[in-house]
């Protein structure tokens, strides 16, 4: 096409072949442009009508960093044909003003990737933000879904960068074999110091994901710590125990370890009252009070109804244990001791004894000469 377009102006124009060649490249980067702006307008109407259908929004974003750096490349690639042009009617003595042509196509080798590096970015972070962030609210872990994708959009952008400045330094004729050879033993080096950090935000990843807890969860884990998830980060989970301490576990550790969650998939928790009485007393009576003292509570659920059970016959007393339930672990110990004062008083006013250990000791008075005879005398014979 520009060898015939090039003989046209030859034909017509009556010029030298270098001025003919410069012609020929521009017609040929005017062009270009104008195709990438009859592009732009293509998909600025008719794409962009087709994709404000669908539900998300990463594909108008990404349509709108395309939009945004069509006109460059377009332009771009027209002035490497109009250099490209130029070269081929410049004659072969003229060595400086070749040179600087072909500093002119490394420079713009070099932008070439820099647009394409940043659009390659850009793209990257919109589809792993939009990702991470609904996968985040959808979860309830906010935090994540400001953290994360700052951390994993780093990453990628380090690699995306390093890629294109391999391409640049390969095309400035430089062994890239060594540079590459330096930057794997390097990664490999970082991996294996950081090998516990990255076990951990893969963990946080995965806790993420598999929503064990929540923050505001009550959990207890295996050491026997109790408390309510305070927050949820890359490295660690925070916990905070009725000491209002915070305890700090690694997310590795919870992930490979069994955790009982007391909020998730209910916040209700059962309540289990103990009381002990003493023999001679009325079983069911004393059933019935404490049957009445947590049905009267306003805090404890109807269903499951309260139950109570007579769990043992001990040496000195007999043990009952009542069973009930209320809407929210944060309710339990409050709850657990109003039913056992309301339980106490009402067992004093019956006239229900409360027994505390005791023992019977039995002291049997015997005769002192039989447990302790005296030795008997030897007959001396004279």
């Amino acid at each position: 096409m520009t060898e015939f377009l090039f003989e046209k102006i030859m034909q017509f124009g009556g010029i030298n072949q270098l001025h003919a060649h410069a012609i020929s490249g521009i017609v040929i980067a005017v062009g270009l442009v104008l195709i990438g702006k009859t592009i732009k307008i293509l998909l600025n109407t008719g794409v962009r009508k087709f994709i404000t259908k669908t539900k998300n929004e990463i594909d108008d974003k990404i349509l709108d960093i395309v939009l945004e750096r069509i006109i460059a490349l377009s332009g771009i690639l027209g002035l490497h044909f109009l250099i490209r042009e130029i070269k081929k009617g410049v004659p072969s003595e003229n060595v400086s003003f070749l040179s600087y042509l072909e500093y002119s196509e490394i420079a713009l080798h070099v932008i070439t990737v820099f647009l394409f590096t940043s659009i390659a970015i850009k793209i990257s972070h919109t589809i792993v933000t939009s990702v991470l962030s609904s996968i985040a609210k959808k979860n309830d872990y906010e935090q994540y879904g400001q953290s994360l994708p700052l951390l994993v959009n780093r990453i990628i952008s380090i690699v995306i960068i390093s890629l294109s400045a391999v391409i640049v330094l390969d095309r400035f004729g430089m062994n890239i074999t060594s540079i590459l050879t330096v930057l794997g033993a390097g990664s490999l080096a970082i991996g294996f110091a950081a090998q516990d950090t990255l076990s951990n935000m893969i963990s946080g990843f995965i806790i993420m994901i598999d929503r064990p807890f929540r923050v505001g969860d009550r959990i207890r884990i295996p050491t026997g710590e109790v408390g309510d998830v305070f927050e949820i980060g890359l490295r660690s989970t925070k916990i905070l125990d009725f000491d209002n301490n915070l305890v700090v576990v690694p997310n590795n550790d919870l992930v490979n370890t069994r955790i009982v969650n007391y909020g998730y998939p209910r916040g209700e928790i059962r309540l289990t009252i103990e009381i002990s009485v003493a023999y001679g007393v009325d079983i069911e009576r004393v059933k019935m009070i404490m049957i009445d003292a947590a049905a009267s509570h306003p805090d404890v659920l109807k269903d499951p109804a309260p139950e109570v059970f007579l769990m043992k016959l001990a040496d000195w007393s007999l043990n009952f244990t009542l069973f009930c339930r209320v809407p929210d672990f944060k309710l339990q110990f409050r709850t657990s001791e109003v039913l056992r004062i309301s339980i106490y008083n009402a067992l004093n006013k019956a006239k229900i004894e409360i027994p505390f250990p005791q023992q019977v000791i039995h002291h049997t008075k015997q005769n002192h000469n039989a447990l302790h005879p005296s030795p008997k005398r030897k007959k001396i014979s004279r």
